[in-house]
């Protein structure tokens, strides 16, 4: 049984070494709303909603763990997080071979004219920092 839920702040150390596993920039529960998925009561995937300003949040730090992908976890995680951004803009920077999955939960690729700043920025960074090519999409 899959249950998605808030992440707990003594979690905070866990969900950021997985980040860490996959060079992700560390989550603040103070600041981003993590969701943890749990298959059988064991901690599955991560997902989070980062407040970007202008009435707009970024998800991202979609993980799933090795042996759980391919289960529908991810798209749960999405799912729930597109329902919690409670009809407000939200943004997204997969990596690029990702374009189909996101696209088949709404987001549709975009340029980043015009988007708020903190997007642009983290844009900027993962095509700096990260070694796999990643596009900008939005809800």
């Amino acid at each position: 049984m899959l249950v998605l839920r808030t992440a707990r702040p003594e979690e905070t150390g866990w969900i950021n070494e997985q980040y860490a596993k996959v060079h992700f920039i560390p989550s603040d529960p103070t600041h981003d709303q993590i969701v943890v998925a749990e298959a059988d009561s064991v901690r599955a995937g991560i997902g989070r909603l980062v407040d970007v300003g202008e009435g707009a949040y970024e998800l991202g730090g979609m993980y799933v763990l090795d042996g759980y992908r391919g289960s529908g976890i991810a798209r749960a995680i999405v799912e729930e997080l597109i329902r919690r951004a409670g009809g407000r803009d939200v943004y997204c920077i997969p990596f690029a071979d990702l374009e189909a999955f996101y696209a088949s939960t709404g987001f549709r690729r975009i340029e980043a004219d015009g988007v708020p700043r903190k997007v642009k920025e983290k844009l900027e960074w993962c095509e700096r920092e990260i070694d796999r090519p990643v596009i900008l999409m939005k809800l």
